[in-house]
């Protein structure tokens, strides 16, 4: 879990079991009380935008993304089969 104050632009994080990667964010704090965070980000499945306000001492899940260059083979009913193009591996069933 990361605290909202870490979102930068760039950062990715799982909102509501949405994979979602940061556009903008902005930091407001006014007078007394809390700040809040304003990010607008991008849902990497759907490719849709939104924009979230969160208060100060909320926090995420973080998420960690490796990406490899790979190539399609084949599927075989709900599984996806692909190869990894230089060590020519199968890394995994998607």
């Amino acid at each position: 879990m990361i605290d909202v104050n870490e979102l930068r632009k760039g950062v990715t994080f799982e909102l509501d079991g949405n994979l979602l990667k940061v556009l903008d964010y902005s930091h407001n704090k006014t007078g007394r009380g809390n700040a809040n965070i304003k990010v607008k980000a991008r849902n990497l499945l759907t490719g849709s935008t939104i924009e979230r306000t969160f208060s100060s001492g909320q926090s995420v899940q973080d998420v960690s993304l490796d990406f490899a260059n790979v190539s399609y083979l084949y599927n075989d009913g709900d599984l996806y089969y692909f190869m990894d193009n230089v060590t020519f591996e199968q890394p995994g069933i998607y």
